[in-house]
């Protein structure tokens, strides 16, 4: 297994970072992988990327298939960087709808993304929904089961098959009253 690839450390513009987090996920699951910390250091922890928000992590091979994706629609760590490598670790080995990533060759293979997640919006009527715009958590009003989905979605054009996949991935009753938000997101995508 090669070691972890440094970390980029250029945060000095303030409404700069975002671009960053995908090489922070990147080094996070490499560490993870290798046991080894990640050679460099983390960028300092200023400006964008001092603020605490939810994110999604999401792998994806060369052909567009899913290969992990997890996240939170509240910040559990203080910052994006701690928030973006905790998602990107789990993303890699904690998904249960994918096999985890097995060595850092596999991990070579697999595109970045990380989405940096807007407040949450309730929402009053499904007319306010855009599935190319916003992501959409529904919760279960009695049982407090929830269901997330992230904007721009492929095959999830419409709010319908948005709302479905959601209902099924959640294990969500069609009959079951439901409390709708809406968030949008900032994605971040390695550069090729």
């Amino acid at each position: 297994m090669s070691s972890p690839s440094p970390v980029p450390t250029d945060s000095s513009d303030p409404d700069a970072g975002g671009e960053l987090l995908p090489a922070i996920a990147r080094a996070a699951i490499l560490e993870a992988l290798s046991g080894k910390p990640p050679k460099g250091k983390l960028p300092e922890v200023a400006g964008y990327l001092a603020q605490s928000r939810a994110v999604f992590v999401t792998l994806r091979d060369k052909k567009g298939e899913l290969r992990g994706c997890i996240g939170s629609v509240e910040p559990k760590a203080s910052d994006l960087i701690a928030e973006t490598r905790e998602s990107a670790k789990l993303a890699a080995s904690g998904d249960p709808l994918c096999e985890p990533v097995k060595d850092s060759r596999e991990l070579k293979k697999l595109s970045i993304e990380v989405s940096v997640l807007g407040p949450l919006e309730r929402v009053e009527s499904i007319i306010e929904l855009d599935p190319e715009i916003y992501g959409v958590v529904l919760t279960a009003t009695k049982t407090g089961n929830r269901g997330v989905m992230l904007p721009n979605e492929p095959g999830l054009n419409t709010v319908d098959k948005q709302l479905a996949a959601i209902r099924r991935k959640a294990g969500l009753r069609p009959d079951e009253r439901l409390r709708i938000e809406r968030f949008r997101v900032e994605t971040f995508t390695e550069a090729e």
